[in-house]
């Protein structure tokens, strides 16, 4: 070979993205901030470590996890790891003025700080180092219900302090709340026969506005809207966000205005209308993108594969830079803000904050 094949073939080699991931820190860049260590995989979580939910109650109360049974919490000066005494992966956090819930599995949820029947639900069961106790729920035996078949939770929310936790578990979205007998209960939300053409199976992102207004996404390009929500007779209704890729993240700044992002940089903006949503077609990357969140209709962040993160000011999308990950382009797969110029992002071994900072 000659020297100018060998040259180009280690520029083909090279990065081309390496404009978005400089090596310092800057306050316009997302940098390592969380439990894992920027530089060293043997100090702090495990870079395996997937983190699949981030939320919190403030700036200064800020909640992961993940994988292996990873919780984490970040009390607005450093980060600690909390003991659920289980290696379960999570896939959701519901964070109430009380205490804590988290679950991956609708047979097994944790609870911390809770007030609830402690024989009536949890058989006895020991307190972990991190003060998280594992607890059954009643659930409803209709007929043909199959419990193995809704074990795995793949997406969850509730509004900020309230009940019930919206939550999708095998083709069903379900409620989970409490009884007047200071039991967990899981109850039904909407039945398959709300997703007509495309079943709402793996529904992988929940959101609402408001606790009567919420939206879920999922494979096969699902999309529904449940009105009535904060009621015991919610009602479904699936709209067309004309794509049949899988939708992974939605979030809702109001009834209608709402955004979902999915699979080879799909977007789509929900805006009003009776049956469709509207495709957005100026999202500048064709990477998997796998969740959304924001704090106004001009501040919508988008996380995705490969360390692609978005940011849209209500008329333009921009790349946003990542910095202190070296050669690492991680999966991102969990984003939250909870103020203008404040946002958290998690994903394959590593936790963002915008500057650094808090």
């Amino acid at each position: 070979r000659t020297l100018r094949s060998v040259t180009s073939r280690l520029e083909d080699l090279a990065p081309h993205d390496c404009e978005f991931f400089p090596p310092a820190c800057t306050p316009d860049a997302l940098c390592p901030n969380g439990p894992f260590d920027a530089t060293d995989p043997s100090k702090g979580l495990d870079w395996r470590t997937h983190v699949d939910v981030i939320t919190g109650r403030s700036a200064s109360d800020v909640w992961i996890a993940g994988s292996v049974g990873t919780v984490a919490h970040f009390d607005g000066t450093s980060w600690s790891t909390s003991d659920l005494g289980t290696q379960e992966s999570q896939h959701a956090l519901w964070l109430l003025d009380s205490g804590e819930v988290s679950l991956g599995l609708t047979q097994s949820i944790f609870t911390r700080g809770l007030e609830l029947d402690a024989g009536a639900s949890d058989g006895g069961a020991v307190t972990s180092a991190g003060g998280w106790s594992v607890r059954s729920p009643r659930l409803p035996m209709p007929p043909g219900f199959n419990a193995s078949r809704h074990r795995f939770v793949t997406a969850a929310w509730a509004a900020p302090g309230a009940e019930p936790l919206w939550l999708a578990a095998g083709d069903t979205l379900w409620r989970l709340r409490r009884t007047a007998g200071s039991e967990l209960e899981l109850v039904p939300g909407a039945p398959p026969s709300a997703c007509p053409v495309t079943p709402c199976r793996k529904i992988r992102s929940i959101h609402g506005a408001s606790p009567a207004t919420l939206w879920a996404v999922g494979e096969i390009g699902a999309a529904v809207r449940i009105t009535a929500a904060n009621t015991d007779a919610p009602v479904a209704t699936q709209l067309d966000p004309r794509t049949w890729t899988g939708l992974a993240g939605v979030w809702a700044a109001s009834d209608a205005d709402v955004w979902a992002v999915g699979g080879a940089g799909t977007a789509r903006h929900y805006a009003g209308d009776p049956l469709y949503w509207d495709v957005v077609a100026d999202v500048p990357t064709n990477e998997n993108l796998n969740a959304v969140w924001g704090t106004s209709s001009s501040d919508v962040w988008v996380v995705g594969d490969a360390g692609v993160v978005l940011h849209y000011d209500g008329a333009v999308w921009s790349r946003v830079k990542i910095a202190g990950l070296g050669a690492r382009r991680p999966d991102l797969t969990a984003v939250w803000s909870p103020a203008p110029g404040h946002v958290w992002i998690g994903g394959v071994g590593v936790v963002l904050s915008l500057g650094g900072k808090p």
